[in-house]
């Protein structure tokens, strides 16, 4: 009998934008591609949209919106298809959902899609970079010049992550070196889920 394939383990890390979630993503995956895991990352699927020229942020479409949400769902459908050990999600769909939201108003069957989907392709740990003390980045992509927009979008989360009883973790309070903090709690506890060692060892070559 064939034995059962190991599901993939799916991190997401999640917030409003500006708080440094892409580049901690592509950390997070170099530290455990180290380890000698198979990982996949993605970035968030409104830069590539608002490479298209699909609106976002405050001139933003219901199916601009689903569009970018149902990306989201087929790149992480496509790291578990491809049999990827880990896939670390820049966003999740309930962020997503927080900006459908704020330009659209309450949608009860997009919800209920996304927990649905949640429950049968479930996050494995949900990490939530707080915004308290994190610099606003400007990568061209979200409105770097609104703190309104940011704050609202972050409040917006956290009320639909209560509403929809997601469980995440947020980590801790920004220091001078966050993402290497975080980068390092992240990788520490995935490689213990997985059952790896902390540190990557190179076998010896025999001479």
């Amino acid at each position: 009998m064939t034995p059962a394939k190991k599901r993939t383990y799916k991190i997401s890390l999640i917030s409003t934008h500006g708080t440094g979630k892409t580049t901690l993503c592509y950390e997070v995956a170099a530290e455990l591609k180290k380890r000698g895991l198979k990982v996949k990352v993605f970035s968030e699927i409104a830069a590539s949209a608002f490479e298209q020229g699909i609106p976002i942020n405050e001139n933003t479409t219901l199916p601009a919106q689903l569009y970018i949400m149902m990306q989201h769902i087929t790149e992480e459908l496509r790291g578990a298809l491809r049999g990827y050990q880990v896939v670390v999600c820049d966003r999740s769909v309930f962020d997503n959902l927080a900006y459908l939201e704020r330009r659209c108003g309450k949608n009860q069957f997009i919800r209920d899609f996304l927990q649905g989907y949640a429950e049968e392709f479930p996050y494995d740990v949900i990490y939530k970079l707080p915004m308290c003390g994190a610099e606003m980045t400007d990568d061209g992509i979200r409105d770097a010049e609104s703190v309104e927009f940011q704050a609202d979008i972050y409040n917006r989360l956290n009320t639909l992550l209560e509403d929809l009883k997601v469980e995440h973790r947020t980590l801790p309070a920004p220091s001078t070196e966050l993402r290497k903090e975080w980068s390092d709690l992240i990788v520490r506890e995935t490689l213990a889920a997985l059952g790896r060692p902390a540190r990557f060892v190179k076998e010896k070559t025999a001479v």
